[in-house]
């Protein structure tokens, strides 16, 4: 018999750690190779990870709601005799979940040396760092972005495992900071300088609840990243916003007319949303400030479009992307749109299909909202939010007649985007719906 040590896999170049949602196994549970046994999340995707072998869970490491970084081990497999010769010398080997099948392996004579097999290349290597701590890709990066220092960081309390800073941990630390600033101005022009460091504000008292009048509920884990980004996105990005008014009547009826025909011979619905990812599509190459990001005093042009197409699920929200959407038809964009939101709602996203985003759209209408005012899904610049399509009397020409009304706003970055720019581009988007031409 030999153990294995299962690891917390690589769901992502960027990503550099995950948390334990659910175990689907217990520790003494036989499990086969990739029978599901646990679920994770991490800042992109929820994810259900397969067994890497098969075996019996001896122990399970890490429980759940716990956040550890990518390679961890997180539990034991203990694997039959012939698993025990790839590890050789009966020593523990370490595996990242999920992993490719392995060859079968002859079996060896006694007298041979032991095969050595080298660590998954998924495998997170640890670099020391200059306080001897190790700091993940995404936690580097916070420290970059908000310019703390070296020093400043090593005292940075840390909750992961081992003492680690968490991405939880930097942003508590920001918002800790950003309380004390007041605190280290002088109190007024006669009055001496305050010490340079700061006493720690008082924590507010706790709030105590009637237990037989309200319910607490801990926010689940999408909730409170959704939460973060969120809060991330408002301090990060001065929010301007543009609304506009666009008829989609041509579309409203050629959507009704050949709806049925067109499921039957693609074999896939025609919503409203691909007519909207294909203008937008369009409009972003005649504006390509919208689909830039901001990198510290440098504004990095996108030479490629992939649109995020925000998917609501049952506990939150999630944001999968459209790679080259401006390369596809209408057929193509109905066939990736129907594909995305499916597999976002059954959990089967892949890691790199929720990354890379160049502009994201929202739907709010799909609720009957006649719109809403969305907030930018960082790094992006901007976002498109689309309301309710419903006929209402409008002036034509004249006269008054009944057409199929839609609200588009658009949420965008101040620091680099103006009123005027970001205007001109959302009449765009109104513009090329407006004047559809039936597909060839």
């Amino acid at each position: 018999m030999a153990k294995i040590d299962m690891a917390m896999p690589q769901m992502g170049e960027s990503i550099a750690e995950g948390t334990i949602l659910k175990w689907l196994k217990k520790a003494g549970d036989k499990i086969e190779r990739d029978e599901t046994i646990l679920e994770i999340s991490t800042d992109k995707v929820d994810s259900e990870i397969p067994a890497p072998v098969s075996g019996v869970i001896t122990d399970i490491l890490v429980e759940e709601g716990k956040t550890v970084n990518v390679g961890a081990v997180i539990a034991k497999i203990e694997t039959d005799a012939s698993a025990a010769s790839s590890t050789g010398n009966g020593k523990a080997a370490s595996v990242a979940a999920p992993l490719p099948p392995a060859p079968k392996e002859e079996s060896k004579p006694a007298t041979q040396p032991p095969v050595s097999v080298p660590a998954p290349a998924v495998a997170l290597q640890v670099v020391a760092q200059e306080d001897d701590r190790f700091y993940s890709p995404l936690v580097r990066a916070i420290a970059k972005e908000e310019k703390i220092s070296s020093a400043e960081l090593a005292t940075i309390s840390g909750t992961g495992a081992g003492g680690r800073v968490t991405k939880n941990d930097m942003m508590a630390y920001l918002k800790q900071r950003t309380a004390l600033k007041p605190a280290v101005a002088p109190a007024a022009p006669a009055m001496p300088a305050v010490p340079s460091v700061a006493a720690k504000p008082a924590a507010p008292p706790a709030v105590v609840y009637d237990q037989g009048r309200v319910e607490i509920v801990p926010m689940d884990n999408m909730r409170r990243r959704i939460a973060e980004h969120m809060v991330m996105s408002k301090q990060t990005s001065p929010h301007v916003y543009s609304v506009s008014t666009c008829d989609m009547t041509k579309i409203a009826q050629y959507r009704e007319r050949v709806k049925n025909e067109f499921e039957k011979r693609e074999g896939t619905k025609l919503t409203f949303t691909p007519f909207f990812i294909d203008a937008t599509a369009r409009a972003l190459k005649d504006f390509p400030m919208i689909n830039s990001s901001l990198d510290s005093g440098n504004i990095v042009f996108k030479k490629f479009i992939n649109i995020g197409i925000a998917v609501a699920l049952e506990n939150g929200l999630i944001v999968p992307v459209i790679k080259s959407a401006d390369a596809l038809n209408l057929v193509g964009l109905a066939r990736a749109t129907n594909d995305i939101a499916h597999r976002a709602r059954n959990k089967q996203l892949k890691p790199d299909e929720v990354q890379g985003g160049t502009f994201s759209i929202t739907n709010m209408g799909s609720f009957g909202n006649l719109f809403g005012i969305p907030v930018i899904n960082q790094p992006q610049v901007a976002i498109l939010g689309i309301g309710a399509i419903k006929k209402t009397p409008v002036v034509v020409g004249d006269g008054i007649a009944i057409r199929d009304i839609v609200h588009l706003s658009l949420s965008y970055d101040h620091r680099i985007i103006d009123g005027a720019y970001g205007g001109q581009f959302l009449q765009r988007v109104v513009e090329y719906l407006e004047a559809f031409e039936l597909p060839r």
